[in-house]
């Protein structure tokens, strides 16, 4: 069994790997001709364009490496069914069980790759891409560090500290500057967001103002305050879930509880990202489980079709789980597994009906 294991481990790893380049060469062209309007504001330019759109790539590989496993999966083992190597395999006594076991040791490895990938690799790639492209389009505006960025509008300057990992810092700080040299207050807030209006939407605000009378202080759950910064560069305060690692990301929603805000999105990409990777490995024993079936018959184009359907289904459920989990309140670890758990329900039905 380690033979057959090791020859279809490498059947599904050599399509997968060709459908995740294919998929990865268009999402990326499609990202940097998003950029095209943007080239030429400040210094953001074609080199700096395609930078952005590199940077983006790693995410992009972790949200499709479901469906090119699947897409590849369909290919490889529907070319070993027309040319009747699963024939042979069953012929030699291999069940269709023993067959699954063997391509799920591949899924469990892509499972982990999509792991690390997904939790720990992308999402600093994806916070330092959009810093990178904000600050080359808006460079006199602000100015970002390792471990900060500075904004200022007008007489108000603002530090956002840990940009995306609101966990692990200071958070937002907002210095008001009166006449020269003189500063009329200094301001404190959690983490930052911008309303429907482009203002300011500040967490558990605190502010000590600077008068002749004295220091006043004043403390808000939330503070709101209009802006005449960017959209881009106030974006950068924003924290986005697909921007924190996993453990920034529990943290994350955590701290959101204890102090009594909403923590469901958060929640909810938490463990919809884990779901997500670990739905790799039944993503590729669903694909030999095509090979048993009718699909066996059809050529390339109809198991890429099929592979689609299935994909884009995956994809809806995910999606439409996500939206009514936030307006029926449903529980964070339901919404982010059952697509998961749906999706291996269909894999263990495909492969009792295997003959």
């Amino acid at each position: 069994m380690s033979v057959i294991s090791g020859y279809l481990g490498r059947v599904i790893l050599r399509a997968s790997a060709l459908v995740l380049a294919v998929l990865l060469a268009l999402g990326g062209f499609i990202e940097f001709v998003g950029q095209l309007d943007d080239i030429g504001v400040g210094n953001y330019g074609v080199v700096q364009g395609l930078l952005y759109a590199l940077m983006k790539v790693p995410e992009m590989a972790f949200v499709m490496l479901p469906m090119a496993t699947l897409l590849g999966g369909l290919v490889g083992f529907g070319a070993l069914a027309s040319g009747s190597e699963m024939i042979a395999l069953r012929s030699a006594g291999v069940s269709p069980a023993k067959l699954a076991g063997s391509v799920a040791i591949t899924g469990v490895g892509l499972a982990l790759f999509s792991m690390v990938l997904g939790l720990y690799l992308a999402p600093p790639l994806e916070r330092y891409s959009r810093q990178y492209r904000t600050f080359a389009m808006h460079g006199p505006s602000g100015r970002a560090g390792t471990q900060s960025a500075w904004v200022r509008d007008g007489a108000t300057i603002m530090n956002v500290s840990h940009i995306g990992d609101p966990a692990d810092s200071g958070g937002v700080y907002l210095f008001r500057l009166g006449g020269p040299g003189r500063i009329d207050s200094i301001a404190r807030a959690d983490s930052a967001g911008i309303g429907a209006g482009g203002e300011w939407a500040l967490r558990n605000f605190a502010e000590s103002r600077f008068g002749a009378e004295g220091v006043t202080v004043r403390r808000e759950r939330e503070f709101a305050e209009v802006t005449g910064l960017s959209p881009e560069l106030l974006s950068l305060t924003v924290v986005r879930p697909e921007a924190l690692n996993a453990f920034a990301l529990w943290r994350y929603a955590q701290y959101l509880r204890s102090n009594g805000l909403d923590s469901h999105r958060f929640e909810v990409a938490f463990w919809a990202r884990i779901a997500s990777a670990v739905a790799v490995a039944p993503m590729s024993v669903l694909a030999l489980s095509f090979a048993f079936g009718q699909v066996r018959r059809a050529g390339t184009g109809g198991r890429i079709i099929v592979g689609i359907v299935v994909g884009l289904a995956y994809f809806l459920i995910s999606r439409a789980l996500a939206d009514g989990g936030e307006v029926y309140d449903l529980h964070p670890v339901l919404v982010g597994w059952l697509p998961t758990i749906l999706l291996l329900a269909a894999t263990l039905a495909a492969l009792a009906r295997a003959r």
